[in-house]
């Protein structure tokens, strides 16, 4: 993939997170008609793998069914061994398919803006999480769940490594 200087990151950004934009509200759109249910919430993600990843995302959903579209903007923090600390920020686009009960199936389309220490330059990096996860009720409106993630993409200049664990807690409205 080809190195995206500081000037031009802006117009890139913008541009992606427009189409990220776009596929969320079809999807809850084409949902709407059907008797759904609108969730927040926020989850972590880490991962360990010569140092480590940690990335923090508050959510918005929108549930029908047992099919789930979602958009969350995130913040990451990664220390690899012998390297600087990375800063990275971006947003997904999700769906997760409950197969039983509180078991569900996760993927999403991810565009992450990283900083290359060696060129000083920013990249995008685009990633394709896939993954299996599991709901716990809490009470009638909060639910915890924990997912764990397999970046089929997984690009190498990407902080994030496989597997990713990713936990947190929705609200239903």
């Amino acid at each position: 993939m080809e190195t995206i200087k500081t000037k031009d990151s802006g117009k890139h950004f913008t541009k992606n997170v427009y189409r990220l934009l776009f596929l969320t509200i079809v999807g809850l759109l084409f949902s709407f008609n059907v008797n759904g249910q609108l969730y927040t919430g926020g989850n972590v993600s880490v991962n360990y793998n010569e140092g480590y990843y940690l990335d923090i995302a508050p959510l918005i959903g929108y549930r029908v069914s047992i099919v789930d579209f979602g958009f969350s903007p995130f913040y990451s923090y990664a220390h690899r061994d012998k390297k600087e600390a990375e800063y990275a920020f971006g947003a997904r686009v999700f769906t997760q398919v409950t197969f039983y009960k509180d078991i569900f199936g996760h993927a999403e389309v991810q565009l992450m803006n990283i900083g290359l220490p060696a060129t000083g330059n920013r990249k995008w990096v685009t990633s394709l999480p896939v993954g299996v996860g599991y709901r716990i009720p809490i009470s009638s409106s909060t639910t915890a769940y924990g997912m764990i993630l397999y970046d089929v993409l997984l690009d190498p200049n990407s902080p994030a490594k496989n597997p990713i664990i990713r936990g947190g807690v929705t609200h239903n409205f």
